[in-house]
């Protein structure tokens, strides 16, 4: 029932975020200027005047936004009479320097500085969702879309839902939502409670927050061009999960072909959960029906599935099956168009990967980096893994390989210790840096990914040094649950701080917490991190880097099998 930003997955992405770096914007020395004010705060969107005073009595300047003169929209405008407006979400390190440079003597200058916060102006736009977990004891799930005003009203939302009994498409809702300065957000889908946070690029993930329910899930903009989207072309990975009525995990894995005219071809599909393991070729059909939407069949061995789906962009769609005993959801996106052919030659260099799911008495958490030779080898395997009442840390080797239609299917084989824990698995590669992945251990059900880790990059302390949002999913038995969403400030020195917890408790939601804590990087592979709550609770974990902007964390207590992510607001 793990849901990771996709954020996460986009390793182009994070690649980028790796080159942004965090803290914030220093202060340089006025040369005749003094500029005012300093070190206020602005809100997305906002407006702040700025004002400027030279020592030689000039009173024309050229005004610049951290060396950009009028500045943009990713750092925020500034007008010739030096009205500031703020982006609408905060830009790197969330801080600007502000120059006002004397017309009649350029080498005169001053400068100041501004630090930007989250407003309702961060949410403007259209939007597509999912979630899915568990509403009173019973399996459910949604998709949809909607649109944000950037003043706290959402509007034309359509939304998706099976709630294990039945199943509604395109149902109309509106709603509102209210978002504070450091991400942290409210906000009603209909009649739907959630809190989310935002993270860098405007995405967010959610969890529902109605009482009894255990519900989490991914908020993504939506692209301007999604509605021009009437056809599909190429090969697609998709990835599916939920549980059943009986609260038994699923998982979905395959790999199709899709055509302009509609067809679905060439498919194959690997599947775990209460059913015998299936790997197995599959074949389809996908229709578009509006606002953004479409229905989709695939045909496997065990007979047709249909889901619904709404486009996030041409290259993502969100899914959900339309059948009420099974509420599946999950996303495909695009391969590499043909005549890209994966072999062992694809994985190479270091990879961090992880799966979340649950055994039929209680949950299951793994979390590792490994380092492919390109050749069939893991090389060593760092790794800790989870099952309540079992906690293992251990190093280990293992091998892979590529199916020879070189689709991007292949298997690994991991070496790993401890009771039930799965040693093999099944993955199909989304690109050349990133793969979807799943056990097909039948005692075990619990999928995730394999991501690349920034190349050539040592993880020290002061490689995680911004604020992040973060997620946490804990699964003790089929029907107890926690999940945690919240924020958190790291100093580069060793240090968590200004952090909160929203927490939701098996259908009940306490209080928000205030969260400190440490971590330590010493360069290798994996870390440690402790949180610390207001409530008097100490959590000790394990991290993977993948980028300064990312990270993957692992609960390393017996009694809390956590498997999260954290992922760069600013």
């Amino acid at each position: 029932m793990l849901r990771i930003i996709k954020v996460l997955g986009l390793t182009t992405y994070l690649l980028i975020l790796g080159g942004c770096g965090g803290g914030s914007v220093g202060l340089s020395a006025s040369s005749g200027v003094t500029v005012t004010p300093s070190g206020t705060r602005v809100l997305a969107g906002a407006t702040q005047q700025m004002s400027a005073t030279a020592v030689d009595g000039s009173t024309a300047f050229t005004w610049q936004v951290n060396g950009t003169t009028g500045g943009n929209s990713t750092l925020g405008t500034i007008s010739g009479s030096g009205l500031y407006t703020a982006p609408d979400l905060p830009p790197p390190g969330a801080a600007v320097t502000i120059t006002a440079i004397e017309q009649a003597h350029t080498s005169q200058s001053g400068t100041a500085t501004l630090s930007i916060g989250y407003s309702n102006a961060s949410l403007n736009g259209a939007y597509v969702f999912s979630m899915s977990g568990l509403n009173a004891g019973v399996p459910w799930a949604a998709i949809g879309e909607f649109t944000a005003n950037g003043a706290g009203q959402l509007g034309k939302g359509l939304e998706d839902v099976n709630n294990g009994s039945s199943v509604s498409l395109k149902t109309a809702f509106s709603g509102t939502y209210n978002i504070s300065p450091n991400g942290l957000s409210t906000a009603v889908l209909g009649t739907v409670n959630i809190r989310f946070v935002l993270v860098t690029g405007g995405q967010a993930n959610l969890i529902r927050t109605d009482n009894n329910t255990v519900v989490e899930g991914s908020l993504f903009p939506q692209s301007q061009t999604a509605g021009s989207v009437t056809s599909l072309s190429g090969p697609y990975v998709f990835s599916f999960a939920g549980e059943n009525t009986a609260n038994q995990r699923i998982a979905v894995l395959g790999r199709i072909v899709a055509s302009s005219s509609g067809a679905l071809t060439a498919g194959t599909e690997d599947v775990n959960g209460p059913a015998p393991l299936l790997n197995a070729s599959v074949t389809g059909s996908y229709q578009f029906d509006g606002n953004n939407h479409g229905t989709a069949t695939f045909t496997d061995s065990n007979g047709t599935h249909t889901y619904s789906f709404y486009v996030e962009s041409a290259s993502d769609l969100e899914f959900l099956s339309s059948a009420p005993s099974q509420p599946l959801s999950g996303s495909i996106s695009p391969q590499p168009q043909q005549p890209v052919t994966f072999n062992n030659a694809s994985l190479n260099g270091g990879y961090v990967f992880f799966v979340g799911g649950n055994s039929p008495n209680s949950g299951y958490a793994q979390a590792g980096q490994f380092n492919p030779d390109g050749q069939g080898g893991l090389g060593t395997i760092t790794e800790d893994i989870n099952t309540p009442g079992t906690i293992a840390n251990i190093t280990t080797t293992g091998t892979y390989a590529f199916d020879p239609s070189g689709n991007g299917r292949g298997t690994l084989t991991i070496n790993n210790q401890g009771p039930n824990a799965p040693q093999t698995y099944v993955f199909y590669m989304d690109s050349s840096t990133q793969a979807q992945v799943m056990t097909t251990n039948s005692n075990i059900v619990a999928s995730g990914l394999i991501i690349a880790q920034q190349s050539g990059a040592s993880f020290s302390n002061a490689s995680l040094d911004t604020n992040y949002g973060f997620t946490l999913f804990s699964q003790t038995t089929p029907k107890s649950i926690f999940l945690g969403l919240g924020t958190l400030a790291l100093d580069g020195q060793g240090n968590l701080s200004g952090g909160n917890l929203i927490q939701n408790l098996n259908g009940t939601i306490p209080a928000t917490l205030s969260l400190t804590g440490t971590y330590q990087l010493n360069g290798g592979v994996r870390g440690t991190a402790t949180l610390i709550s207001s409530g008097g609770g100490s959590s000790p974990f394990a991290i993977y880097p993948v980028t300064p902007g990312a990270f993957v964390l692992i609960g390393t207590d017996a009694a809390s099998p956590y498997l999260g992510a954290a992922v760069m607001q600013y």
